[in-house]
């Protein structure tokens, strides 16, 4: 590949990756994407084929973003001495938090799914999902006490959150929305999943204080 058409495909890429965790798969038009990236229709998919194949290659980008930062603090919960796993768990939050603040175009097309869009690409949960969170309860279980722990539905609750704030943030006394823009919110926020994974786990000691 010539490198013109190295920097046309990633132009089309990135563009791509903000409309679709925009406006979801199913809003989004070949032409909208052609125009964001400066370009024709005929040059999209002449890099890309059809929609859905633009869309897939959108898809394996967030996941290789996503899983690189994941799996990282996972395996550091996994080659944890026992007495070090609560502090590495930890870190693990504090990772999955940072990474979606400062990603957040990655929990959009996520939250476009698990509404219903682009519902007939079925596989990506099962491909890039599922093993991902399988890899984290399974190294994140020898450090629970708590034996009613469901580790499963902690760590979904844990992508739920973080997505939701991330995306929407909370409502303040005064009715104003915050989110990880606000510091303050921010740190509340981050507090919070710590105590709640913390406690819902029965990990030993106590949560980190707030940063």
């Amino acid at each position: 590949m010539t490198s013109a058409k190295g920097d046309e495909r990633e132009r089309i890429l990135q563009a791509a990756f903000r409309l679709f965790a925009a406006l979801g798969y199913d809003a989004t038009e070949i032409v909208q994407i052609a125009e964001a990236a400066g370009l024709s229709t005929k040059a999209v998919s002449s890099q890309f084929g059809a929609k859905r194949d633009l869309y897939l290659a959108v898809m394996e980008r967030a996941h290789v973003l996503h899983s690189a930062v994941v799996e990282a603090r996972v395996k550091d919960v996994q080659t944890a001495p026992i007495a070090e796993k609560v502090t590495a768990i930890h870190r693990l939050i504090d990772a999955y938090i940072d990474f979606s603040a400062d990603n957040p175009e990655v929990p959009a097309l996520w939250m476009h799914r698990w509404l219903s869009d682009a519902r007939d690409v079925s596989n990506l949960e099962a491909e890039y999902v599922r093993p991902l969170a399988e890899f984290a309860i399974e190294n994140i279980i020898p450090a629970t006490e708590a034996p009613d722990a469901d580790v499963h539905y902690t760590i979904n609750t844990l992508v739920w959150c973080v997505h939701g704030f991330v995306l929407s943030g909370v409502f303040d006394a005064a009715g104003r929305r915050r989110g990880p823009a606000d510091p303050r919110a921010m740190r509340r926020f981050r507090a919070h999943m710590h105590q709640m994974i913390h406690r819902t786990l029965g990990l030993p000691g106590s949560p980190p204080p707030a940063r």
